[in-house]
């Protein structure tokens, strides 16, 4: 049902666009006018990483193609809709800091018709799932990159209601923007600090104060992962007996380290049973120990909150009395191209177990171990609630804006409210 007062109109009567110029490699310089490339693109703005230009010279015969700030741009090839970073028909906005460049081939510059949408509306219409679900319908290509054409991308219908209630219902959605990113940038800040804090601690540069208030001054040793406790390989019970899966044992594969938000497991997202774990290679491990990835994804890690088995991709150390693990979890996690370096392979990376437990890592006493955990525990809980607010906020706003783009939730307009 259409909300009062609203129609649903084709994209292609609401715009007017611009494509890229096709530039080519031969056109660029040290210097100039930057190219907006779709590789300089993040998933809603433009990045500065190994930016490229062109001279001044030619860049002033192409001020059809300039870029100013706010500017919606989108991706008429790339990856199909599920890989949101590089997909097709993503839409981004021309920050402050790419105003004034030259738009590459390859993206297409929308243009709103006055009266007919705000930019700020249209930037909302062209972030819904609903729109990516269309895109998805009009992908042509392989499994590498795939296109979309523009007589094909106009003919997306969305409701619409007049420029009024448009410029309310931005309005209010950017406020929730604006706390995005505010939380965004506290999170990024966070994580250099913290990533700082780690190259400090970790080194020995900064040493912090023991429970007396004495800061530590002992010698660390230069100490080999075998030497910090018991090392066992993980391993898969076989796959065709249903007898062995789908019991109460936590076994752990590398895709669950990768989606960890915390250091530690709480679950896994397969189990095997009892009988599983006796008559396979797996192992049992007891809680706090750590299990560190060494096939494919080398040196990810995590810590058992309980009883837990791994896949063969692992190499786990149970840490002796001396050792903190949590200590060792950071040294693994900040040193990781110690592990990286000793892995070979064609198909994919792998650390034998052992090169693994001949890997060395210079360490002082346990109360000082501990002391750094802590700290760093600290930072780690402040980057884990900055995570979690952000993805609160992000799914209040989508929320929102399933109501606010839909008519099923109205907004008063200013003499309304007047």
């Amino acid at each position: 049902m259409v909300p009062e007062g609203w129609n649903t109109r084709n994209l292609g009567d609401l715009i007017t666009y611009k494509k890229g110029f096709a530039f080519t490699s031969t056109d660029y310089s040290d210097s100039g006018v930057r190219i907006i490339r779709i590789s300089d693109t993040t998933r809603d703005s433009v990045h500065s990483e190994s930016p490229v230009y062109i001279p001044n010279e030619v860049a002033a015969k192409l001020d059809a193609h300039l870029l100013s700030t706010g500017d919606i741009l989108l991706t008429t090839v790339g990856s199909r809709p599920h890989l949101i970073d590089s997909m097709v028909g993503k839409a981004i906005r021309v920050p402050l800091a790419a105003s004034g460049s030259l738009l590459n081939q390859n993206l297409v510059k929308l243009i709103p018709i006055e009266g007919q949408v705000t930019t700020e509306y249209l930037f909302e219409i062209l972030r819904k799932p609903k729109f990516r679900h269309y895109i998805s319908t009009l992908v042509r290509g392989n499994a590498n990159q795939v296109s979309i054409s523009l007589s094909d991308l106009f003919k997306y219908k969305a409701l619409m209601p007049n420029v009024r209630e448009q410029k309310k219902i931005a309005q209010i959605l950017s406020t929730w923007d604006k706390a995005i990113t505010t939380t965004e940038q506290l999170l990024a800040n966070s994580q250099q600090q913290k990533k700082a804090l780690m190259q400090q601690l970790l080194t020995g540069k900064k040493r912090l104060l023991d429970e007396n208030g004495v800061r530590f001054s002992g010698e660390w040793k230069d100490t080999a992962l075998s030497e910090m406790g018991r090392i066992v390989s993980g391993g898969t019970p076989d796959t065709k007996n249903e007898e062995y899966w789908g019991g109460s044992v936590s076994w752990l594969t590398p895709t669950d380290v990768t989606a960890l938000k915390s250091r530690y497991v709480e679950s896994t997202s397969r189990t095997i049973t009892e009988k599983g774990v006796k008559e396979s290679s797996a192992t049992l491990l007891p809680p706090r120990s750590l299990m560190v990835c060494t096939r494919a994804t080398v040196g990810a890690a995590a810590i058992s909150a309980s009883e837990i088995t791994t896949n063969q991709g692992f190499k786990n150390l149970i840490p002796s009395k001396k050792f903190d693990v949590e200590f060792i979890y950071y040294l693994i996690a900040h040193f990781n191209k110690k592990l990286t370096r000793k892995a070979s392979g064609s198909t994919f990376l792998e650390l034998s177990k052992r090169d693994f437990e001949k890997t060395t890592f210079e360490c002082p006493s346990l109360q000082e171990q501990m002391k750094i955990s802590e700290v760093l525990a600290d930072a780690d809980q402040e980057l884990e609630t900055l995570n979690r607010k952000l993805s609160h906020l992000k799914c209040e706003k989508q929320a929102l804006m399933q109501q606010l783009l839909t008519g099923k939730r109205r907004v008063k307009l200013d003499r309304e409210v007047a």
